[in-house]
């Protein structure tokens, strides 16, 4: 009779909740979101929002957008390291997608537009 041993390394445990890279993508984008609402009011409050978003069209230039988005990049250290504590390593990899995106779109920024 096989019976149950919670120390048996042989045997894989079971995961709780989903597991897949859309997930840490979308979690990965969304954590970047809340980060760029951060950067705004602990860095651009005193110049309006207007200014801030015209960062991201052109005026006065693409690469003052870029110090927002690589501080809004460190935000993804939560999920990445809730995801890898959960033993999620799909999501975690979702979320490393999600920071490799935001890394060209801070290239772009700085360097090509």
């Amino acid at each position: 009779m096989d019976q149950y041993n919670p120390y048996d390394i042989n045997k894989p445990r079971q995961k709780k909740g989903a597991d897949s890279a859309v997930i840490g993508l979308l979690a990965g984008l969304a954590s970047a979101l809340v980060g760029l609402v951060l950067v705004y009011f602990l860095m651009y409050n005193s110049v309006g929002l207007s200014f801030y978003l015209n960062l991201f069209k052109g005026q006065p230039t693409f690469s003052a957008a870029s110090k927002p988005i690589s501080l809004a990049m460190i935000v993804n250290l939560v999920p990445f390291y809730y995801f890898l504590n959960r033993k999620a390593y799909q999501s975690t990899k979702g979320v490393i997608i999600a920071t490799a995106l935001l890394g060209v779109l801070f290239v772009l920024y700085k360097f090509v537009w």
